[in-house]
């Protein structure tokens, strides 16, 4: 077969290519794609800085430049114009330049150092992504051009992550991920499948030590849950599908879009089911605020399950609400049936339960989720799963909290009460660049940051990593086949020595009230006599009018009756 693009072929380039111009959703991101790479382009030109600090100029000089050859590709597969083919080439070719050359960078992480960036992470995110707008120019270019960018550049990256740092290549980690996939893509890009087999297979080539199909079937637990939460899985989701797509049209014997009971369409149902109505994911663990599903892995994944795995109107919804489709087939087949749509309503994947943990044994979470005759959401999430952090594996997998039973509400178009996340700097600097700050490990992981309850004014787990890993709650009930009165239950033991706790969260549409009542009934056991003190460190929010005394009882009655008759004591 002669050579093709990677992720975007010919043929199908000249289908996407009756989108530009047009007010489709697939046309609109076309013409921002345009705008920013010509004005790139013309800002900056072609510069390859030398070493900085993490976050700094230099780092994202250099993470700029391969985000946009990237875009450049496929923009010359869609538009045929020779600037953005010329642009490639220039900017790969100047890195193959001085690549040999380089040590390693004088600024460290916790992450071996690569030669352009503090950390090993984004260097196979630079080459993963040069590699695809390498793969959309590689019939242009002459035996020479090939030999030297191959050579000099892509040859010798491979050879860090799989040889230098190949102690860490085969970790089971998001890191991980991007790695198999960084290594697999070039393979495919440069036509050395041998490298490609040590990103599938592991370094072994086992097929379970290491490699992209250890990562798929021992990341996730079966329901596709991963450990560190929704921000973290989101970003696993690009060098999924990134690797996954290459290795469809270059080894579609593989099947990886069915492997393991297809995983991959599972794990990325996780993540849209856990966001909020506005689209924002919650922050479990330690997670940024402000991450949603218009990030880039989530726009990939919308526009991939619907092409590939079933078209269903949550996704359009989905894609309604990005107003964004991936620049490729994929892309093209959702923005047309978005286009194609009389009516769209706002996303809702309903009350669920998600297991956590390699067998799902490690406790979980629950969602309750309502709708009323306005089409306005009320959502309520409870976490006991299993400590966010496994630091026996590798120093990055550290973003554990040591909460159990926190609860997160969402009405009336605003996250109501919240679960903390992380404390950062991003992009400052004298910072150094996107570290956590010193309280991300002291108030931000604490319980009373929380909303749950506190013992003792200590926080759960003793603060412990390797105590709070050892242990994870578990699901007493989840109901929520009325609509009309849904409930869900989870316990944890021993987080406090000497206490169990239960929590239980019940949303009960009742008739006199504008919206859902949510009910929060936590429950504590002490199983020694110590005499301890409890604090509640939710935020008491009150969802209906303020109710007289007669109306309060009544409704403490209904709550009661109606507890005991639906889930029991």
């Amino acid at each position: 077969m002669s050579y093709q693009p990677l992720l975007l072929n010919f043929e199908e380039a000249a289908e996407l290519r009756k989108d530009l111009g047009k007010e489709t959703l697939l046309g609109k991101k076309l013409a921002r794609d345009i705008a920013q790479v010509n004005s790139y382009m013309a800002e900056v030109g072609i510069e390859v800085p030398g070493h900085g600090e993490g976050g700094g100029y230099e780092h994202n000089r250099h993470k700029q430049n391969y985000i946009h050859i990237d875009l450049a590709g496929r923009l010359f597969l869609i538009t045929e114009e020779t600037k953005y083919r010329d642009y490639i080439v220039e900017m790969l070719t100047a890195y193959a330049n001085v690549y040999p050359t380089l040590e390693s960078n004088v600024s460290r992480d916790t992450n071996p150092p690569g030669k352009i960036f503090h950390q090993t992470l984004n260097e196979n995110m630079w080459m993963l992504y040069a590699s695809c707008a390498y793969s959309c120019v590689f019939h242009t270019l002459s035996d020479e051009q090939k030999q030297h960018i191959e050579t000099d550049l892509f040859k010798q990256m491979i050879d860090l992550f799989v040889v230098t740092y190949g102690h860490d290549f085969d970790i089971v980690h998001n890191h991980g991920l991007w790695a198999v996939a960084a290594v697999g893509i070039c393979g495919y890009a440069i036509n050395d499948q041998e490298s490609v087999d040590k990103a599938l297979y592991g370094l072994k080539l086992d097929k379970v030590s290491g490699g992209f199909l250890a990562q798929l079937d021992q990341l996730f637990s079966p329901d596709g849950y991963y450990m560190e939460g929704p921000y973290y899985h989101r970003f696993s989701l690009r060098p999924i599908y990134l690797f996954a797509e290459a290795i469809e049209r270059r080894q579609p014997e593989i099947g990886i879009y069915e492997f393991n009971d297809s995983v991959i369409k599972t794990t990325s149902y996780v993540v849209f089911s856990t966001a909020f109505p506005d689209g924002t994911l919650p922050a479990l663990n330690d997670s940024s605020k402000t991450i949603s599903i218009n990030d880039e892995g989530v726009i990939m994944a919308t526009s991939v399950c619907y092409h590939r795995y079933e078209q269903s109107e949550t996704l359009l919804s989905m894609a309604n609400h990005q107003q964004d489709v991936w620049v490729q087939s994929a892309g093209k087949t959702l923005s047309d049936a978005v286009d194609a749509a009389d009516e769209i309503k706002p996303f809702n994947w309903g009350s669920l339960y998600v297991t956590d943990g390699p067998k799902g044994e490690k406790g979980g979470l629950t969602i309750l989720r309502h709708r009323d005759a306005q089409d306005d959401d009320t959502m309520a999430l409870l976490w006991f799963g299993q400590h966010g952090s496994d630091h026996q594996y590798h120093s990055a997998l550290d973003h554990g909290h040591y909460d159990g039973l926190h609860l997160s509400v969402f009405n009336r178009g605003q996250e109501v009460l919240h679960d903390y996340g992380f404390g950062r700097w991003v992009n400052v600097e004298p910072k150094f660049g996107g570290r956590y700050i010193p309280e991300n490990k002291s108030y931000c992981k604490q319980t009373v940051a929380h909303n749950t309850v506190t013992v003792d004014q200590r926080t759960q787990n003793n603060f412990d990593t390797a105590t709070a890993e050892s242990r994870f709650g578990s699901k007493q009930f989840f109901k929520a086949d009325d609509a009309k009165l849904q409930g869900m239950s989870g316990k944890i033991s021993e987080y406090y020595d000497g206490v169990d706790m239960q929590r239980s969260v019940l949303l009960a549409d009742i008739e006199e009230f504008e919206k859902p009542l949510v009910i929060d009934v936590y429950r504590i056991k002490q199983t020694k006599s110590t005499l301890m003190t409890y604090q509640y460190t939710s935020l008491v929010r009150s969802f209906a009018p303020t109710l007289n005394t007669t109306q309060s009882l009544h409704y403490v009655q209904w709550v009661k009756t109606s507890v005991i008759s639906t889930f029991g004591t």
